[in-house]
Formats: structure tokens, C-alpha cells, sequence
């Protein structure tokens, strides 16, 4: 087993109709913040230091454009591309430095399933981190559809060195730091996006960040509660053209004695959902999101930027 080389998700990148209204959803709703804009796109901040947690580009359809990993420093970048030259997977290049806001050294590929994403370290990211009760601090975890989840399992613990924390019937929970999970695998019929969660605080934060948005007229898809694996909290909503977002906290820490718990041992109560099982579950507009973004099929080549 490669030690793990990729350490978080650093950041989405994603394509709208409508960039004006995203952006005020964002910044307004969601609580990020401006940190640049550059050749058409915004991009937009959360409280810990990494450069931007999302960016924004007018498209004639909605997608997602590419997930950047983030990895320790220069040489884990390059270890990283050498893998995914011998994976057979394309890239679009060796590791060079990057030219968008924040700069960076990385390249992009594309998965099994092509997918796009890429990999980046040494970006000038931010010294001003103090957290907010109220606003994201980071990119949690991205959950993605599969079609065939156990060719994208083998990639990302093979190649990019993410680790089994929990599978159910449904999802696989994988990481590459302590939290529980940083990618969430499900078995599905599509390739696409199924969320992206942003790391709030603590169960305050993701009471007022609740708060926040029904404000500002967005109401709970799903939630609150409090997911099974990662034992995290959840809130659910559909963003700018229904893009399927969670406030998400106290996410599980854990390291490699850590029990992975299979699909038979999570099993929960008929109609329980979650450990509190006091609302609903997901409503069909959040559960119809889940598969409305596709993954840009250029996503991966950076230079185009």
C-alpha cells in the first residue's frame, strides 16, 4: 500500500448559466468570500487557507469542471503524476506551475470513469485563517456518482493513496488525512456529481448557517442530522441551478486502527436515516440534484485557463 500522497480536497471548480446569480448565492447565502477574478472566472474563498474553496464560469450547461487535491509539497506532486502515467490514466502533462489566481504546481487527469481532477501544492494560500461561527472553513468532502465504483476505489487507494474508512450499501468513505472521509464513492448509474460539502465549525455554526439560508429563501433538502459514517452533522440544499451542496461539522477523526465497518454492520431502524432520525429524509429536488452536473470532459487540462 502506497503511503498517502494526496492530502486533502482543496477545491471545485464548477460551470453555470447564470454566474451572477452564483455568485451572489455564494457569497451572500453560503457565506463565502471574493478572493480574485481572473479571464471571466470568480473565485471565492472559505476561512482556511487554502486560496479558493470554489470557482465560478459562465457555461451553456451546468458542470462541474474538475476537484483539486491538494498534495504535501513538489515531489509528492511529481510521485503523484508518475503513478498516474503507469495507471494508464491520461494527463495533461508533467507537473508544472499553474497560472490561474493562487498559483500552485500541479497537473490534471482524468479517472476511470473520466472524471476530471487536479492535483496541486505550494499555491500562495491565505495567513488569515480565524474561523467564523458562521461561515465555511473549508471543502469537507466531494461524493461522487460511479458507475463502476470498484475501478474509481482501485484508482484513488492505488494511485492516489486515499484509505477505506466505511462502505455501506450505497457509498464508499475514503480518506486521506484524519478525517473520516475526504471522497465519497457511490454506486450508481451515472458518473456525475452526487454533492460537495463544506466544513463549518461545530453544530452551531451549522444551526446559523441553516439560519442563513432560509434568509435568504433557501430552505433544508435534508436535515439536520447526523450522518452514520464520519458521525458528522448534515444540511442538505440545492444551490445556483439546483448544484447540491451540504454544511456539514464534527466530522469523525480517525487513523489507521480505525474498524472499516461494512454494509451489513451499518444498518439502521425502518425509516431511520441518520443517528437522530427526527426528519424526513432527502427531498426528490435534492435526491434529482444529485445527478444534474456532469463532470467537464476538458476539466483536466489546465492550461486552458
Amino acid at each position: 500500500m502506497h503511503e498517502c500522497r494526496v492530502s486533502s480536497v482543496r477545491s471545485v471548480d464548477i460551470a453555470v448559466r447564470d454566474i451572477k446569480a452564483a455568485e451572489r448565492f455564494f457569497v451572500d447565502a453560503w457565506g463565502l468570500q471574493h478572493c480574485a477574478f481572473q479571464d471571466g472566472v470568480v473565485y471565492l474563498r472559505a476561512t482556511d487557507a487554502p486560496f479558493h474553496a470554489i470557482s465560478l464560469r459562465e457555461a451553456g450547461q451546468p458542470a462541474l469542471v474538475r476537484v483539486v487535491l491538494g498534495a504535501a509539497n513538489r515531489e509528492h506532486v511529481d510521485e503523484l503524476w508518475q503513478r498516474v502515467q503507469a495507471s494508464g490514466r491520461p494527463t495533461d502533462g508533467p507537473p508544472r506551475d499553474v497560472k490561474w489566481p493562487g498559483g500552485g504546481y500541479g497537473f490534471g487527469l482524468r479517472d476511470p470513469e473520466g472524471r476530471s481532477f487536479a492535483v496541486l501544492s505550494d499555491a500562495a494560500d491565505h495567513a488569515d485563517t480565524s474561523a467564523s461561527i458562521d461561515r465555511p472553513r473549508k471543502i469537507s468532502h466531494v461524493n461522487i456518482n460511479c458507475r463502476d465504483n470498484d475501478a474509481t476505489f482501485e484508482f484513488f487507494r492505488d494511485v492516489l493513496g486515499f484509505k477505506l474508512s466505511d462502505q455501506t450499501k450505497k457509498f464508499r468513505f475514503l480518506r486521506c488525512n484524519e478525517d473520516h472521509h475526504s471522497m465519497v464513492l457511490g454506486f450508481d448509474s451515472n458518473s456525475d456529481l452526487n454533492h460537495v460539502a463544506f466544513e463549518l465549525s461545530d453544530l452551531e455554526s451549522v444551526m446559523r448557517g441553516i439560519g442563513r439560508m432560509r434568509d435568504h429563501g433557501h430552505a433544508v433538502e435534508w436535515g439536520p442530522g447526523r450522518h452514520g459514517p464520519g458521525d458528522n452533522v448534515f444540511a442538505y440544499f440545492c444551490g445556483p441551478e439546483d448544484f447540491p451542496i451540504e454544511y456539514t461539522s464534527e466530522m469523525q477523526a480517525v487513523d489507521d486502527s480505525h474498524h472499516v465497518r461494512s454494509a451489513d454492520e451499518w444498518k439502521w431502524p425502518p425509516g431511520r436515516l441518520d443517528h437522530w432520525g427526527v426528519m424526513p429524509g432527502p427531498s426528490k429536488r435534492v435526491e434529482e440534484a444529485g445527478s444534474l452536473f456532469p463532470f467537464a470532459a476538458d476539466g483536466y487540462r489546465l492550461d486552458s485557463e
